[in-house]
């Protein structure tokens, strides 16, 4: 059985961080090409990787379309809802 990238990480990480920190940690792009891909910097790819700051959700979909759906935006909108106290 082949498992799909997409659902390995999002059925097994928890975080937004998590989730992105896994996608870096399997090495197909670094924090360097995924902060040019966005038109971010490096560091605060490092920060988002380390949860260290939440990105918006314009900055949430642009990595999820640079990451091929792999760090998906329903991730971050889960997230968010939770972190905003609107999610029941």
């Amino acid at each position: 059985m082949r498992w799909n990238t997409v659902s390995v990480y999002s059925d097994a990480m928890s975080t937004y961080h998590e989730t992105l920190s896994a996608f870096l940690s399997e090495g197909s792009m670094g924090e360097r090409e995924l902060a040019a891909a966005i038109g971010r910097t490096q560091v605060t790819i490092n920060r988002y990787r380390n949860g260290n700051r939440f990105p918006d959700a314009r900055t949430a979909r642009l990595i999820d379309d640079a990451t091929g759906g792999k760090v998906p935006f329903p991730i971050w909108q889960a997230e968010f809802l939770s972190r905003s106290g609107l999610a029941a």
